[in-house]
């Protein structure tokens, strides 16, 4: 109980500052709108931050690396106080500076999460990030005063430090549990069997089409001869990809973050989207436009491939 008070007061505390939260969303945007503007480099630097090759954020694999780091180092700091402990000072003083230096990828993985976050999660993403910090900040002197003999105040510094990023990896699982950042919004829905969705004729060539069914939002686009269905929710943040263009000839982009997918397949082209769009089978019978969902063999082929 005295938990859930705590974390509702600093839900309220966030949520309380109009000020904070429109900068918030202006230093998000801006930065984003930055990172666009550098041209295809920048733009696959960014795929490889936000976690594109691997399924899913980078920033939360390297968050481990930096945290238990941190955390171990400040225990034994606690443990340091002890005489005859010269190694495991020196320990605690290795394991803060390898989290310190694992800190500055994980910041930068962060803050390009950060550019392309959800609107309504743009306060708690940059008081998660002022969090982390200060706390690299508190670990660097730290660290500092470890290599100098000052015992007291890398403890001092330690302990900061440690504090904060208890509080800061507390925001971050409110991102991902309440916030739902990071997270797949694409569910894998849709008709199972084959089912009417258009009319041919209503789909005209190059143009994104979406079709609401029962369990599903659509997205249908033609290309020549060929008609191709991915879900039309994108997975970032849950963007309207009908609302999109069409880029690369055969690719659309989002109109929120600016994801990119292979209309082909629905693969990942450009992040911040880690996760591939759910795509459909699709045949013409009878001047109708009729889809499915992928049978299971399908879908482990394309896994495999």
């Amino acid at each position: 109980m005295a938990l859930k008070i705590w974390s509702d007061r600093v839900n309220r505390l966030i949520e309380s500052s109009d000020a904070f939260r429109e900068a918030s969303l202006s230093v998000s945007r801006s930065l984003h709108s930055e990172l666009l503007k550098q041209g295809e480099d920048a733009r696959e630097l960014a795929d490889v931050l936000h976690g594109k090759q691997l399924g899913h954020p980078l920033h939360a694999v390297l968050t481990d690396v930096t945290v238990s780091a941190w955390v171990l180092g400040t225990l034994f700091d606690m443990l340091a106080i002890l005489p005859g402990t010269r190694n495991i000072r020196q320990s605690g003083n290795n394991l803060k500076a390898l989290g310190t230096l694992s800190a500055v990828p994980t910041m930068l993985s962060g803050i390009t999460d950060y550019s392309a976050i959800k609107q309504d999660a743009a306060s708690y993403g940059a008081a998660h990030g002022l969090l982390n910090g200060v706390a690299f900040i508190c670990y660097l002197l730290s660290t500092l005063a470890g290599w100098r003999g000052k015992t007291q105040t890398k403890l001092v510094f330690s302990v900061l430090g440690v504090s904060l990023v208890t509080l800061s990896s507390w925001l971050g699982g409110d991102l991902v549990y309440r916030q739902r950042v990071g997270v797949n919004h694409a569910p894998e829905d849709g008709p199972e069997e084959w089912t009417e969705v258009l009319a041919a004729k209503d789909l005209k060539a190059g143009e994104l089409k979406r079709v609401e069914l029962e369990d599903a939002a659509v997205l249908l686009y033609r290309e020549g001869d060929e008609i191709f269905a991915l879900n039309a929710v994108c997975s970032h943040a849950g963007g309207p990809l009908d609302e999109g263009k069409i880029v690369n000839q055969h690719c659309v982009e989002c109109p929120w973050h600016q994801s990119v997918f292979d209309l082909h397949d629905g693969h990942v082209v450009h992040s911040p989207a880690t996760v591939d769009q759910p795509r459909y089978e699709v045949a013409v019978r009878n001047n109708q436009i009729e889809i499915r969902r992928l049978p299971v063999e399908k879908i482990t082929q394309a896994a495999e491939a």
